[in-house]
């Protein structure tokens, strides 16, 4: 594997502090952040930041899920904007990745996208829920919509 240049590693560390003020306004147990951006070594399989509550199972280093395939990230492309899912068990549209639920015990998510000059899909920050469902408040919502457009900023993703 590859070592990280000193500007990819500084970049993450940014991305991780901007995830942890999400996860502190959002009241999540799990923040996440997925880029595909093949010069900085990145790819929506793996995430590339990451911020968690006490007690909660990280995704880092975990690429079983075909994100691109899963029917939420497929929601996310065409619609481009938020998807919030208060709850995950209640038979969502669209569905959650099984393994979502199952392996990473989430049961309620915020996906906000992360678009291209284009408007082709990049990538996604996640807020997961643990505890239970989860009604999302306007508060929540719009601390997820800044987290975006600080990791699209220092990304160069979008306009």
């Amino acid at each position: 594997m590859e070592k990280k240049s000193s500007q990819v590693a500084a970049l993450e560390k940014k991305f991780d502090d901007i995830l942890a003020t999400l996860l502190h306004a959002s009241h999540g147990s799990r923040c996440t952040l997925r880029i595909d951006d093949a010069p900085r070594g990145w790819h929506v399989d793996f995430i590339c930041a990451e911020a968690l509550r006490p007690g909660v199972k990280s995704l880092r280093g975990d690429g079983s899920i075909d994100q691109r395939a899963a029917a939420t990230v497929q929601w996310l492309a065409a619609e481009k904007r938020n998807l919030v899912q208060p709850d995950l068990t209640g038979s969502p549209v669209p569905p959650p990745p099984p393994a979502l639920m199952s392996a990473y015990a989430a049961k309620a998510q915020m996906l906000a996208p992360l678009l291209a000059k284009d408007g082709a899909l990049s990538g996604w920050i996640s807020v997961h829920y643990v505890d239970g469902t989860h009604a999302f408040t306007a508060g929540e919502q719009r601390a997820l919509d800044h987290a975006a457009s600080e990791v699209a900023r220092l990304a160069g993703i979008g306009s």
